[in-house]
């Protein structure tokens, strides 16, 4: 997963600069990512942006939640993934249902692990 990760942020697409690899904060937390303890070492060497939840966002995470009976973590994934619309986003997941439901009408790649 971290080698797929890392390829992922090194492609250059044909023009422009590396792809983006971020991750909700919301979800950071859900998944126990601490970057401040040595065992996120590995991970931190990614290079991997938080993306926080603004208020903003947070009235669209809430009605996501809302409306589609997703987890806070989820809800901020589709705020995130709606901020980079026009973007090629891929979003690697256990939970390719939610992920479907938050995208909305957003293009988006969902990749089961």
């Amino acid at each position: 997963m971290l080698a797929l990760i890392e390829a992922n942020r090194t492609i250059r697409r044909p023009k422009g600069p590396a792809r983006r690899t971020i991750v909700p904060t919301s979800v950071r937390v859900e998944a126990g990512w601490n970057r401040t303890v040595p065992a996120a070492a590995t991970i931190n060497r990614l290079k991997i942006e938080d993306w926080p939840l603004g208020a903003n966002e947070a009235n669209v995470a809430a009605r996501l939640r809302g409306e589609h009976g997703v987890s806070v973590a989820d809800a901020h994934m589709g705020v995130t993934v709606a901020a980079h619309n026009g973007q090629d986003i891929a979003i690697v997941t256990s939970d390719l249902g939610d992920m479907r439901k938050v995208a909305e009408d957003t293009p988006v790649t969902i990749v089961a692990i």
